[in-house]
């Protein structure tokens, strides 16, 4: 993938105890930019738009308090652009599909690994008080018992796997040697509005456009494997936490939704939530990297973040159909 390397600003970056977001145009990224500008906070949200949109923060760009630079996050030359200090960063650009993983372990390693060393860089030269970085579930591999606690031993099953875990182990040694607090987020399953639709999405993002196009709804597997899915707002809303509240300091905290459903389920529920009962459900190959069943204790999210689940699948389905509809 080329790098940009003309950097675009809409809007002058000379804010003071700014907030940035890396992958402020993306899916969850989007989501917090919106929720921290809530809340009164300076934004600028730095994203190449590779997989993000700018229509994903069409609110933002109404408020003079946010400015989007169009960067790379692997660009050396980010850390000039930014003048002055930054009070925190949320990490979350990242390439996020096991799919793309496997067929392109050294891109993935290059943005994910590379690219989070980069922005701890320009953290540490711009003397960067906290970290929030986003980190995957797909860490624990297939776990020998569920649900998952955060002490449980790492297996990465897939390149982007072993991405994340690279980039947990270069937070904590930043936070170590430089002293900027840090918080590490294991997102389990997330869905709901603005996730990107393509053959590297989430399954429900793949699942609703296959219903609205007509076509079959394809399961890889068996569809026996269970996921515990939470809704994009209430994931933003974890992770504005994790900046905000001291208990969350130096540590690493699952997010994750509080039941667990098998994607057949999840399938036959879609077509119930959005009223679809012509769509066919068929069986293809299993993904390679897949996991068995995927659910995180959320006891220390709870305790730690206040954290709880404010949007139930079966609302947050309806809600994400009635948006992609709205989007085609």
């Amino acid at each position: 993938m080329e790098r940009i390397t003309r950097y675009r600003i809409f809007g002058l970056i000379d804010m003071t105890d700014t907030i940035i977001v890396t992958g402020a145009s993306g899916f969850i990224g989007s989501h917090l930019v919106d929720q921290l500008l809530m809340k009164g906070h300076k934004v600028i949200g730095i994203d190449n738009m590779r997989t993000g949109r700018k229509e994903n923060l069409s609110e933002a760009m109404q408020n003079n308090r946010f400015r989007l630079l169009i960067a790379d996050i692997r660009d050396t030359e980010l850390r000039s652009i930014i003048e002055d200090d930054i009070d925190t960063i949320f990490h979350l650009a990242a390439i996020s599909s096991v799919k793309e993983s496997v067929e392109n372990p050294i891109l993935v390693n290059d943005v994910n690994v590379n690219g989070t060393v980069n922005v701890l860089e320009m953290a540490r030269k711009r003397n960067a008080k906290r970290i929030v970085f986003s980190s995957s579930a797909a860490v624990y591999g297939d776990p020998e018992e569920i649900p998952v606690r955060e002490d449980f031993p790492l297996n990465p099953l897939s390149p982007y796997a072993a991405s994340k875990i690279s980039g947990e182990m270069y937070i904590r040694s930043f936070s170590k040697s430089y002293g900027m607090d840090a918080t590490i987020l294991r997102y389990f399953n997330v869905y709901g509005p603005r996730q990107e639709f393509s053959e590297y999405s989430g399954v429900i993002s793949i699942f609703i456009n296959e219903v609205l196009a007509g076509n079959p709804i394809k399961i890889e597997g068996d569809g026996m494997q269970t996921r515990s899915f939470l809704h994009v707002a209430d994931v933003a809303r974890a992770t504005l936490n994790a900046s905000e509240l001291d208990a969350a300091i130096d540590e690493t905290i699952n997010i994750s939704g509080p039941n667990m459903i098998s994607i057949l389920q999840l399938a036959e529920m879609m077509k119930k939530s959005i009223d679809d009962y012509k769509s066919e459900i068929i069986h293809i190959e299993p993904r390679i990297g897949d996991i068995a069943e995927s659910i995180g204790s959320i006891e220390k999210a709870q305790k730690l973040l206040d954290f709880s689940l404010k949007i139930p699948l079966e609302r947050g389905l309806r809600e994400t159909a009635e948006w992609y509809r709205n989007h085609q």
